[in-house]
């Protein structure tokens, strides 16, 4: 179904869920009319505004969730609506003020604004698991949780779940309110969303992550339901053009306990500190399922937990949009494991364009299947007055000395490129706090800039030689002043692990970089009001981990 001359709206524009939902509606022609709290902050708008289609048939409106006919005028002449703001709570004392009555007074005043508009044909509201699964039943593997399942309040009042509440009580009203106004209605209920973002902001749950490889020993024992939000934005799409998509639908790619998801982690950022001992003694929690068939009607093929790197990924998805053919080498073992490979063959173009091969960076000649291709993307004092460039080498004894073994092969690795041929090298690196926080300066990019940068590197004729990647320079205390701001429950650490002066921060260079094109997007303060959030109940045994870990803690340095 084509949306060219189709005018929909969005509620909550800005969100995690949302921002993929108006991409994918630009995308596929309609007018989209997005609603934020605030058009005039960057941080709400600039990722929508840059989105393809939004200069021509993208429109920004204010709107309040707790004002009754403030989305009067942003749903006239629609033929759609999808409501997905809802307020996002981590703790509260006043749970019925701050969590229930936004959440379904922010509900019912969209349903009476569209109720209003006869050209509006349907109604999507993104609702929650949290209104599905917490029954108080055990989950055993023979259980299977679909749409017909509801969650119990009572139980729900008895452990406290207040977002819970919300979640039931929302969905309770908007069912209401469209049978009681011949409103045509579908609620799309995911479970923990995960994937990559479109907007400058972390989800609440990143907290629970964070924790864990900040000097946790141990994992719970409890199990995560976990869906890709672009399957969740699709689904979303999907309900509305879909003439026969009716009543519930259920969102889990897969369940899996927390240890499983840990080992996941760890496969692809081994330099993690990531517990490896259950919290308790008992046997793990089981898993089991939740249905897929309802959302597969929708055309909501799952795309799986796992994937290929970060950076890689990134770059694979640019060069198709910039029409390469790509040949990425894959070091599964599997060419034909969707584990590995359906998050890259799901990009745009990449039916006609992408070719994966397998190969294994320590045997010989394991790349020449790659043929055809134009290039392939493989103890000083610093103080304020210095600035690093491209004419730095770090030096191998050194790092030898101090057992630093990823610089050691970093270091020795470019030597050994250095005497084959000249290649193009761009640095960049990873951060990871610590238990006390260390008396050292880091330096981030971000992984956007990064894929960019390979892109231009290879594109420029004039590019040549080595390109640093840093858009700042910061002490670790710097940088954690910045994250309690945004998640104040975290217990980070306040003392340096010396009593010495602050290391001294210096400078690196941006000059050679910006000859590529890069503008740097900067390490901003991040908003985390307006993120899609669900399934945050850990009394009830389901624990929440970032979707945006990559973005919170590896856009550094190690």
């Amino acid at each position: 179904m084509s949306g060219e001359g189709k005018a929909v709206c969005v509620t909550g524009g800005s969100g995690y869920i949302a921002s993929w939902l108006v991409k994918f509606l630009l995308e596929r022609g309609y007018t989209v009319k997005a609603t934020v709290r605030d058009t005039n902050d960057p941080k709400k708008t600039e990722s929508l505004r840059a989105l393809d289609g939004a200069k021509e048939r993208l429109h920004l409106y204010k709107a309040n969730l707790l004002e009754e006919g403030s989305f009067d005028a942003v749903v006239d002449g629609c033929e759609g609506v999808f409501h997905t703001a809802s307020p996002v709570i981590l703790s509260t004392n006043e749970p019925q003020a701050d969590l229930i009555d936004p959440a379904v007074k922010g509900t019912l005043n969209v349903l009476k604004s569209c109720e209003k508009v006869p050209s509006i044909k349907r109604v999507v509201v993104t609702s929650s698991m949290a209104s599905v699964s917490y029954t108080g039943k055990l989950l055993t593997p023979d259980v299977v949780v679909d749409e017909t399942w509801f969650s119990d309040l009572a139980f729900c009042e008895s452990k406290k779940l207040w977002y819970v509440i919300s979640k039931i009580f929302a969905e309770e009203a908007a069912w209401r309110f469209a049978k009681e106004n011949g409103i045509d209605l579908v609620t799309i209920h995911p479970g923990f969303v995960i994937g990559p973002l479109l907007q400058p902001t972390l989800s609440p749950s990143v907290e629970v992550f964070a924790h864990c490889i900040n000097g946790a020993q141990t994992f719970p024992n409890d199990n995560c339901k976990f869906v890709d939000v672009r399957d969740v934005a699709n689904a979303h799409v999907g309900a509305f053009e879909l003439a026969s998509a009716s009543g519930r639908y259920c969102l889990v790619g897969t369940v899996v306990h927390f240890s499983e998801f840990l080992k996941i982690v760890h496969k692809h950022y081994p330099t993690l500190h990531i517990p490896e001992k259950c919290q308790d003694d008992k046997p793990f929690i089981p898993k089991y399922e939740v249905s897929k068939e309802k959302a597969k009607a929708l055309g909501i093929d799952f795309i799986p937990l796992d994937g290929s790197g970060y950076i890689a990924s990134w770059l694979v998805k640019l060069l198709l949009q910039r029409g390469y053919t790509v040949k990425p080498l894959s070091t599964v073992l599997d060419l034909n494991d969707p584990k590995q490979t359906e998050h890259l063959r799901a990009l745009d173009e990449a039916k006609e364009r992408l070719y994966l091969f397998k190969a294994n960076l320590l045997e010989e000649r394991s790349f020449d299947s790659a043929d055809g291709c134009a290039v392939m993307f493989n103890g000083k004092p610093l103080t304020p007055d210095v600035v690093i460039d491209e004419t730095w080498f770090s030096d191998p004894v050194y790092c030898e000395s101090i057992r630093h073994w990823y610089l050691y092969a970093k270091t020795i690795a470019e030597r050994l490129l250095g005497n084959l041929q000249k290649k193009v090298e761009l640095a960049w690196s990873q951060y990871i706090l610590g238990e006390t926080f260390p008396n050292e300066i880091y330096r981030f990019v971000d992984v956007r800039d990064v894929a960019s940068a390979h892109i231009q590197a290879f594109e420029q004729p004039s590019a040549n030689g080595r390109y640093c990647l840093v858009e700042r320079v910061v002490h670790c205390s710097e940088l954690l002043k910045i994250v309690p701001e945004q998640y104040p429950t975290l217990h980070l650490p306040e003392k340096c692990e010396d009593d010495k002066p602050f290391a001294l921060k210096y400078e690196v260079s941006k000059e050679k970089a910006k000859s590529l094109g890069i503008n740097f997007i900067p390490l901003v303060d991040y908003d985390i009001q307006e993120v899609q959030f669900d399934e945050m109940c850990i009394d009830c045994g389901e624990f929440d981990i970032g979707f945006a870990l990559e973005r919170f803690v590896l856009c550094g340095e190690i």
